[in-house]
């Protein structure tokens, strides 16, 4: 083969033709068609005018003799496998050549019909280059701008998808529970029945022998200045008892105020013939022993398989009918918790409440002899807070209500809880609690955070059996948790995962609140013209006491709700990014269609036309 080639490279630059003859068989001769050969062999040997015939080897070559003429005689057999590789070669080469000026083809056609702004000037032939290059860039420029305001409404949705508005709709308070009343007196013990300061005195400080009476004694002095006002005062006597029991709850229960002691009447909706007994019960707060009106049951606001079981924190048994924390109210003519009512003109509540004027006792009652009032609502486990209303002795306290309500739309449910800020019943279950509300949240937490700083808890604190309770020893131990439970809390607004309690508020959740007006009242003067009157004696009830009144009615027949929906949807979020693209590039749905169209099914036509054709000019068989 060099040999041929040798004298191919000699003669290549004279004036004769160059033609090439093939010794071949014929069925050699058949499998290649002249054109085949024709084709590879000019582009093989080119620069020459070739005259190519293939012949039989046994025959002898028969050439046209138009002009002088170079003969050469190659043996196609020692061609045959350079010339295949070759061919194998070229047709990829080839090949490839087709499709890229298919795409370049296809490129310039699509950008002279797409409905993209700009891109058809850099298609159109009549431009001069520096055009081009002024459409290319203002159309990359568009393109930029336009991506990055799409990033800004990528991390708009991300950050702040939901949105908290006021609702179209007014809603009515009886919609609504009314909400549970905890009224927590002043004096915490009775001094009729326990008097504190004499106990002190007697057990502690004048007590030299410690007997087991002393000591038994100074226990449950122990226990009970827990509840006392100046109970950080007294923590300074220690006996060595950091832990207790629910012995401490029993020593309360023996000295606190009863409901009979501190209620005279009671009147729910205009009937003062209930009993004040059946309207409230009584419950354990960090206050001491308080009393509640239209709280839930305990056995369904408390989960009572992980709970300890030696005291109750309310003696509340009612359980709800008609009513659902989720659904609302149903048509039931008497639910439980109690719903409101439009009470402008007539108090839905209204109690006076009597203080003995020997319940006095300079350690533990030495501050005041009123009453702090508390409104929540009916799921929350009743609890005292730094935030009440005071009703003091001849005073009337009137407390118009109002509520705040926030509904979540369905559509919020895919989104995550850190993302709507709420939670939905299912996704959160609590240890202590049957019922998830922010509140019972708040107060499990506390009591982790307390058990896990003192090694007990707070009498008031949900607990399991094994836990026990902090006695006045542990106050400033509990204090610090105190402390330590508000940096918590503080830490989760600084760092949004590090909050390990995690309370958000339920996502369709009812919040209460009150205004007080304040005036005087004095109910003695009240009872001596009914005495006078009818003649009745009712000096019992005159002499040795102070009188207060609370009378709680809402505000407004309606309030304003508020809704938490989504602020961008995806549909939101298309129309805004459409908005954007159309509005840069003048971008549509139809125009994602015609991408899709060109790089796709007319790409694929086109290639397949390309090999249909190819076929055609191609011979059935080259192998």
């Amino acid at each position: 083969m060099q040999k041929h080639l040798g004298v191919f490279q000699q003669v290549r630059h004279t004036s004769v033709d160059l033609t090439i003859v093939l010794l071949t068989s014929e069925s050699e001769e058949k499998s290649m068609s002249p054109k085949y050969k024709r084709k590879h062999f000019v582009k093989n040997f080119p620069g020459t005018s070739t005259y190519l015939k293939t012949q039989n080897q046994n025959t002898s070559p028969e050439l046209d003799r138009k002009s002088p003429t170079c003969i050469i005689v190659i043996n196609i057999y020692l061609l045959c496998g350079y010339y295949i590789a070759r061919k194998r070669e070229n047709n990829a080469d080839l090949r490839r050549k087709r499709w890229k000026i298919l795409f370049k083809d296809l490129l310039k056609d699509y950008a002279k019909n797409t409905t993209l702004h700009g891109l058809r000037y850099l298609a159109e032939k009549s431009l001069s280059v520096v055009e081009k290059l002024f459409w290319l860039v203002t159309f990359l420029l568009s393109v930029i701008l336009c991506f990055l305001l799409i990033r800004n409404v990528w991390i708009k949705w991300q950050t702040s998808p939901v949105i908290v508005s006021f609702s179209e709709k007014f809603v009515p308070v009886e919609m609504v529970p009314f909400p549970s009343i905890t009224i927590c007196p002043e004096i915490k013990t009775r001094a009729t029945v326990y008097n504190f300061t004499k106990e002190f005195i007697k057990n502690f400080i004048d007590s030299v022998n410690i007997t087991d009476e002393v000591e038994a004694a100074r226990i449950k002095l122990q226990d009970i200045s827990l509840i006392c006002q100046l109970n950080d005062v007294l923590s300074d006597f220690k006996i060595g008892r950091k832990t207790s029991n629910a012995s401490v709850i029993r020593s309360f229960l023996e000295v606190s105020p009863t409901i009979e002691d501190y209620m005279f009447i009671c009147s729910w909706r205009g009937n003062s013939t209930v009993p004040c007994t059946d309207l409230f019960s009584t419950v354990l707060t960090d206050e001491g022993v308080c009393f509640n009106f239209n709280s839930l049951a305990t056995t369904e606001i408390l989960n009572t398989d992980n709970i300890q079981k030696d005291y109750n924190y309310s003696t509340s048994t009612r359980l709800s009918h008609g009513w659902s924390l989720t659904e609302g109210y149903s048509r039931d003519s008497d639910p439980y918790p109690r719903r409101g009512m439009d009470s402008r003109h007539l108090p839905e509540l209204d109690i006076i409440l009597k203080v003995p004027d020997d319940d006095h006792d300079r350690l533990c009652n030495i501050v005041n002899k009123g009453f702090k009032i508390f409104v929540q609502h009916p799921a929350d486990l009743p609890q005292a807070s730094q935030y009440f209303h005071s009703a003091s002795p001849r005073r009337a306290t009137s407390l118009g209500l109002k509520f705040q309500m926030i509904t979540t739309t369905n559509s919020l449910i895919d989104y995550s809880p850190k993302a709507r800020q709420c939670y939905f019943p299912s996704e959160r279950k609590l240890y202590y609690f049957n019922i998830y509300t922010a509140s019972n949240c708040m107060l499990e937490c506390h009591s982790n955070v307390t058990y896990e700083k003192c090694g007990c808890v707070a009498f008031y604190m949900p607990h399991y059996d094994s836990q026990s309770i902090c006695t006045s020893e542990q106050a400033e131990c509990i204090g610090m948790a105190r402390v330590d439970f508000a940096k918590r809390v503080i830490d989760q607004f600084i760092d949004e995962g590090s909050d390990p309690c995690s309370c958000l508020p339920t996502c369709d959740s009812t919040e209460y609140d009150a205004y007080s007006v304040v005036s005087d009242y004095n109910f003695k003067d009240i009872l001596k013209q009914i005495e006078t009157i009818r003649s009745n004696n009712l000096s019992k009830f005159i002499e040795g006491f102070q009188y207060s009144r609370i009378k709680l009615h809402f505000k407004e027949p309606k309030f304003v709700s508020m809704r938490r929906s989504e602020l961008f949807g995806l549909t939101d979020f298309l129309a805004n990014c459409g908005g954007l693209l159309g509005l840069f590039l003048g971008f549509s749905f139809l125009s994602l269609i015609e991408i899709v169209y060109f790089f796709t099914l007319r790409c694929g036509f086109l290639l397949k036309k390309d090999l249909l054709q190819k076929k055609k000019t191609s011979p059935k068989n080259t192998d």
